[in-house]
Parts: C-alpha cells; structure tokens; sequence
C-alpha cells in the first residue's frame, strides 16, 4: 500500500458562472438536454487548479495538474468525482486544459457538488500519481470533499486508471461507503507499467477484482465504432468484476445519421471536445446530443442513485436494459446495446474486421500475465496490415529505428502527426520519430500509386 504524504500545492483561483442555460458549441439536429437529468443544475461554480510536487516513492515523476470545481460558497463537505481523462503525451496550456474538462467539471458542481479533473501524461505519469492525487486534494480540501461518498469516472487510459483506482480506494480506504461508483468509459483495460510489476499483481488477478466492494454501482461503456480499445480488454474486466449483477452494467455506445448529421460513435463518443469521428484529429469545438445522452445524462444518473437512492436515476444507470436506458433522445437517436453478458461480435467494430490499435495482447494489458484467458483464445487482425507495405516495428519506442518496407519500392515518405500536421519526409526508410504518440506514414510508391499506415509510438 502506498504510504500517504502531504506536500505543497500551488494553487490559482479561477470562477465561472454557468445555469441550466450554459452555452456549449453545439451541432447537430437533436438538441441538447435541458431539463430532467443530463441538464445543467442551477449552482453557480468556483474552479481552481492545483500541482503536485512530484515523488518518485510513488512513481510519480512528473508535477501533477487538475482543476477541483465546487459549487460558489460551499460550506460543507460534497459528494465528489473524480474524473481522468485520456491521456495526453504533451503537456497542455492551462487555457486548453480547462477548456477540455469544462463540460464535465461544471457540469458536477452546478448540481452541488465537488469535481476533481487531473490532466493525465501517459509518458510520465503513473499509477501512484492518481493515487498521491485524490488523497492529497481530499486533505487539502477536507471541507469540501466527503470521501464517504465517490465516484471515479475516466476514459480511455483514465478508464483503466478508474478500475486500479477504485479497487484501492474503495477496499483498502473504504471510501464511498455512503455512495459509490465506477465508470470506466471507452477503454477499460487494466493497465499496468513495468515499474509497478510485480508489486501490484494482487489487485489485477481474478480474485482481486472479485474483492470489488458489492454496493458499487460499476457502469463500463464502450462505443460501438471504437477501433482503438479491443473489446476483449473491457469484457474481461466486466466479467470478473466483483459486484452482483444488479449493481453493474455493460453498454455499448452507438451513433445514428439523421439528417444527413453524423452521430459518431468512436473511442471519443463522449469527449468530442477534444477529438472528432476520425478518432485522433483535434477539434476543439464540437458538442452533440450524445455528449449529453451518454455523457451528462449517464454521469448524472450514477450521482444521483449512488448518492441519494433515485429509483429513477438508477433505471438508467442500472436498468437491466430497461427502455429508460435504451430509448435516448425520446428515440430519434438509436439507444445503445445494454448487457450483462457482452461478446465480441456485438461491435461494429469487431465485425468491420480491422483490427484495433490496443489489441488485447498489448504488453503492458497485464491482466494477461495474470490469467490465462484474459485475451480469451481469439485472433484479431493487425490494423497496419497493407498488401505488400511492411512497417515495423509498429508498436515502436521513441527514437527506435522504424523499417518500411514495400514490393513495389518506395519513393516518398511523409510523416503526419495526430493533429495532421507534416512533421518531415525522407525518401527512404528506416525514420525515427522522437515523440509518444497516433502517427500517419503517407507513403508513395515508385509504381506512382499510395499507401498509409498508422503508426503507435510509446516510452514504454
């Protein structure tokens, strides 16, 4: 167990105001949700970033940020979320990394209570930074914060940090023992880094999830056109998590077209803020109705039937596949899929047969070190493969040396960044790239035709 320090936050004061009338940039034919749940409260909201001093004890090596957003004037303690995102692998101005969690933070304290956002860098940053992270704001912020009732939400590389996070948290702390819950979203993966092997191996066997407290309201999403996460990771997670039924739920995301309007439903389903259908290029400004339907609505349902016993709030968090959950937008946007028992082939994304940039067997899943059947028995195809392009190795470290191979000869190289910016171009192989990162290889070939690949690059 990791041993609890306290340490010096700097911290700067920022306010916002928003209402139910809260403006978002927003698209699409079907509006957002403006009363019941999902809709903004009426709490008018303070907001502060903190740091925190690094400790490598913790395999911390990097000065955490976040944003704690509390309803104006509190004066007692809240319930309280804490929320991580994806990772990021460059460090983020504070004006963007506000802007990014705006949505969610404001959209929990404008209902009374407390949000705790930490921006996450998958290349420094390790389990015991969250860790070090939700004790020390708790104790920093012990007025505000009521740790006998929580919920941990993340997505994407956070999904997996909210599975660690909330089995350490909730059995060896017992916090949340008024109200809790767990919403791992797009990416449910039990990560772990070299680093923490094989000190923390308990907690990612079998009967370490099995130990998961049974009053946890568990919800695990993944969207239906998801080509990043294998479904695999998730429902190994899902059936080995330690809550009865009752009180834990799988659903899958999915979009709609209406109006010739593109509901997508990709690993970024519910942080379209930050990316868009192509699911790695940045745009900053998009908002639709499944922002609200599977995000604030979802979010708002486990507050509420974690923390106060909603009947209602839990039918849709909950519900067994109940119409309540599986009727969204009053119907004008298909529901997602609600189950207990999920497989594979219930994704569109399995049944495209393209693979997945995080297959199941990706080295640092380490619940396949733990359990035989972790990554069941299946094959997947590599979503690289070209006919007749080779590019390898692909996942590759920084600054490895990058082979790319073609039976029709290479004449161009160019390099496109996850942001589609050109980043260089060489007329042969091998390339190095210096960066963690999504890139793009457009590649042109003697014979005048072109190909892409996509390439993975890690610090691991």
């Amino acid at each position: 167990m990791f041993q609890f320090k306290r340490y010096l936050f700097a911290v700067s004061l920022i306010i916002a105001i928003p209402s139910m009338n809260a403006q978002w940039a927003f698209e699409g034919p079907v509006p957002p949700i403006t009363q019941g749940y999902g809709a903004f409260g009426t709490a008018a909201v303070t907001s502060e970033f903190f740091s925190i001093a690094p400790d490598s004890s913790l395999e911390c090596t990097d000065t955490i940020r976040g944003i704690i957003t509390y309803p104006t004037g509190i004066s007692s303690k809240k319930p309280v979320v804490f929320r991580f995102p994806g990772s990021s692998n460059q460090n983020l101005a504070d004006s963007t990394y506000y802007k990014k969690s705006q949505f969610y933070r404001e959209f929990v304290a404008s209902h009374g209570y407390v949000s705790v956002t930490m921006q996450w860098n998958s290349s420094t940053s390790h389990y015991g930074c969250a860790y070090q992270m939700v004790n020390d704001i708790a104790a920093l912020h012990a007025n505000k914060i009521d740790t006998s009732r929580v919920g941990i939400h993340g997505m994407s590389q956070g999904a997996a940090i909210t599975n660690w996070l909330s089995l350490k948290m909730y059995i060896n702390h017992n916090w949340g023992a008024n109200g809790r819950f767990s919403w791992p979203d797009a990416g449910a993966s039990f990560i772990g880094f070299t680093e923490d092997w094989p000190n923390d191996i308990q907690t990612q066997t079998d009967s370490g999830l099995a130990a998961m407290p049974d009053d946890v309201l568990y919800l695990m999403t993944l969207s239906d056109w998801d080509n990043i996460v294998d479904p695999r990771t998730c429902i190994d997670m899902f059936n080995f998590m330690g809550v009865p039924d009752s009180n834990k739920e799988f659903m899958i995301l999915r979009g709609d077209t209406i109006n010739n309007y593109i509901y997508w439903a990709t690993h970024f389903t519910t942080s379209t803020y930050e990316e868009d259908s192509s699911q790695f290029v940045v745009y900053i400004s998009k908002y639709d109705a499944l922002d609200y339907w599977y995000g604030s609505r979802l979010l708002h349902s486990l507050m509420e039937a974690a923390w106060t016993g909603d009947p209602a709030a839990r039918q849709i968090c909950m519900g067994n596949g109940d119409s309540t959950q599986t009727t969204i937008a009053n119907g004008a946007i298909r529901g997602p899929i609600v189950t207990d028992s999920p497989w594979m082939n219930m994704f569109a994304s399995w049944n495209s047969n393209q693979g997945y940039m995080y297959s199941c067997q990706v080295s640092w899943n380490m619940r396949q070190y733990v359990t035989a059947d972790a990554c069941f028995t299946l094959s997947l195809p590599e979503s690289e493969k070209t006919p007749g392009l080779k590019v390898f190795p692909n996942p590759a470290k920084v600054r490895s040396s990058i082979n790319i191979e073609s039976d029709k000869g290479i004449e161009h190289i160019q390099v496109i960044s996850a942001a589609g910016r050109t980043l260089f171009e060489s007329t042969q192989g091998p390339i190095e790239i210096h960066q963690s990162g999504v890139y793009f290889l457009l590649i042109s070939l003697r014979d005048g035709t072109r190909q892409s690949a996509k390439v993975l690059i890690t610090d691991w």
